[in-house]
C-alpha cells in the first residue's frame, strides 16, 4: 500500500514514473511482497554486460526512513552571507532506525582492456518481481487506501448479488411448475379412488360376515 492519498496519486500518476510490482516467481502472485529492494542499472558500451548497484534494506518509502530536508532548522536571522551558503542552513531529519546493504556491480571490462573480468553481472541478481518491471498503464491503480475501500466495497456488492442470484434458483427449485402440479393432482385423485374402493370392500366383507 503506497503512503499517499488518493490525491497525490492522481497529481503524481501523470509523470509516468510509477512501476507494478508482479511477484516473481507466478505462484507468489497472490501473496503480498515485503521487500525494500532498489536497482539501478548501465549497460556496457564494450559488450552486452550490465553494471551498477542494487540496493536492499528495511527503510520504507517514506520521508520518516528516507529523511527531509528542513531549512533553517535553529530559526537564526539570515544574512546575505548566508543566503551565498544556503545549503549550510540545511538538516536532514531522519526519524526511523534503519538498515541497508548496498551491493555494486563495477563494470566488466573498460577501454583499455583492464578490468574486471571476474566480477558478477547485474543481470544476474534475482528479485522476487519481473525484470524489467513494467510501468502502470493508463487503466491501473495502486492500492492506495481509498482504492481498497471502493474494491472492498464492490467485492461486498459483488458477493450480496451472488446471494440474491441464489437465493431466487433455490426458489425456484422449491415452485412446481404447472406440469408437475397437474401431475402431482392427478396422482392424488388416484391414490383417493383406491382408497375409496379398498374400504367399499371392506365394508362388504363385514355385510357378508353378519348376514351369516
Amino acid at each position: 500500500m503506497l503512503c499517499f492519498t488518493e490525491k497525490t496519486w492522481q497529481r503524481l500518476k501523470t509523470l509516468n514514473t510509477f512501476h507494478d510490482a508482479i511477484p516473481h516467481p507466478r505462484d507468489r502472485v497472490r501473496h503480498p511482497m515485503h521487500v525494500k529492494v532498489a536497482r539501478r542499472r548501465f549497460q556496457s558500451k564494450m559488450d552486452s554486460s550490465s553494471f551498477g548497484w542494487v540496493y536492499c534494506g528495511s527503510h520504507n518509502f517514506s520521508a520518516a526512513a528516507w529523511g527531509r530536508l528542513i531549512s533553517n532548522p535553529f530559526g537564526t536571522r539570515i544574512t546575505s552571507t548566508h543566503k551565498a551558503h544556503s545549503c549550510l542552513d540545511q538538516r536532514l531529519r531522519i526519524c526511523n532506525y534503519e538498515l541497508g546493504i548496498i551491493f555494486i556491480f563495477p563494470p566488466s571490462a573498460t577501454k583499455d582492456g583492464n578490468g574486471n573480468q571476474s566480477s558478477a553481472n547485474l543481470d544476474d541478481v534475482v528479485f522476487p518481481f519481473v525484470i524489467p518491471v513494467p510501468k502502470y498503464g493508463p487503466r491501473d491503480r495502486p492500492a492506495t487506501r481509498q482504492a481498497m475501500t471502493e474494491a472492498l466495497a464492490e467485492l461486498s456488492e459483488q458477493e450480496k448479488l451472488v446471494a440474491a442470484t441464489n437465493t431466487e434458483e433455490m426458489i425456484d427449485e422449491d415452485i412446481p411448475d404447472e406440469e408437475e402440479a397437474e401431475q402431482a393432482t392427478e396422482y392424488v385423485a388416484e391414490e383417493k379412488e383406491e382408497e375409496k374402493a379398498y374400504a367399499e370392500m371392506l365394508w362388504s366383507q363385514v355385510d357378508s360376515s353378519q348376514s351369516c
